[in-house]
């Protein structure tokens, strides 16, 4: 009921204002190329900063493995919210004999740390934007701020919770033994390659806007809107968060002058980019795992 509460509006919303579909003719050959490079080496850093903490449980899991697995997850969260992208790892690596408690906290170890990677990048972004333009508007502000506030939170929770596995009120929930301490080599590794992967896609945002939009040519603004959206990304609410990751962008981009339907373009286009970097990425697992079998 919410997706189609969601995308019925956006979709009266982009027949009514054909204009802005016409703006994609406004992609060049080269913004193509350059968005589907970003978006296959966010892919690429994506699986590294998940596989790291499994590595901890799972030595030989190997990196085109895992990758191939996503990739299917990444799929099966347009049929099933919220839950299939997890199952279907969740099922796999189960298999290969990971124990529930340890896929838990490795999965919740690589989402804290890219939500403090996310904040680092805002804060830099803000601060970039601040120092290059000097009206970095409140609503920006503060919504950046709040971004910093939940990275803050998110490194605390990767180093307090494994301190706090032992008192009675975890002692119900089968995760809690194994909230070990992280190897620092593991949350560097973790953070660094999430870092990159926010990156990628700042670039992929900046790109877009600069592209698309015809009152405003700026790169850094348009990434901006990605490091401020980027928390929401974490949450899947509809099948694929279809419907809610356009508007949230379309309305952040509106706090940075850019126009609505630019906005709900840009995340549709970001959209496809990042499922046809995805189907490339998995396409190339695919490829070397079958030349690895034959050998």
């Amino acid at each position: 009921m919410l997706l189609v509460a969601l995308v019925i509006p956006l979709a009266l919303y982009l027949v009514t204002r054909r204009e802005a579909l016409e703006d994609l003719q406004r992609l060049s050959l080269g913004d193509v190329l350059i968005v589907l490079l970003s978006q296959f080496s966010a892919q690429l850093l994506w699986n590294g900063a998940v596989l790291a903490p499994l590595r901890a449980s799972l030595e030989k899991l190997g990196f085109w493995e895992l990758l191939l697995v996503r990739s299917g997850g990444v799929l099966a969260s347009y049929v099933v919210p919220v839950a299939g992208n997890v199952a279907v790892r969740l099922a796999y690596l189960r298999r290969r004999g990971l124990a529930y408690s340890d896929f838990v906290w490795a999965t919740l170890l690589s989402n804290l740390l890219a939500l403090f990677a996310a904040a680092i990048l805002a804060a830099g972004a803000v601060v970039t934007a601040q120092i290059m333009t000097g009206n970095t508007s409140g609503p920006v502000l503060g919504l950046t701020g709040g971004i910093v506030a939940l990275g803050a939170v998110a490194l605390s929770g990767v180093f307090l919770l494994p301190r706090f596995a032992g008192h009675r009120l975890l002692e119900r929930w089968r995760f809690a033994s194994a909230l070990t301490p992280a190897p620092r080599r593991t949350i560097v590794v973790t953070s660094a390659l999430a870092f990159g992967r926010h990156v990628s896609n700042f670039l992929t945002f900046g790109v877009l806007y600069r592209s698309l939009s015809v009152a405003h040519n700026d790169l850094l603004a348009g990434g901006l809107v990605y490091t401020i959206t980027s928390p929401i990304r974490m949450v899947t609410i509809t099948p694929g968060n279809l419907g809610v990751n356009e508007w949230v962008v379309a309305l952040t981009g509106k706090l940075l002058s850019f126009d609505v339907p630019t906005g709900v373009l840009v995340a549709l286009v970001f959209r496809g980019m990042s499922l046809a970097a995805q189907v490339l990425a998995a396409a190339v697992a695919g490829a070397y795992l079958a030349a690895h079998e034959h050998r």
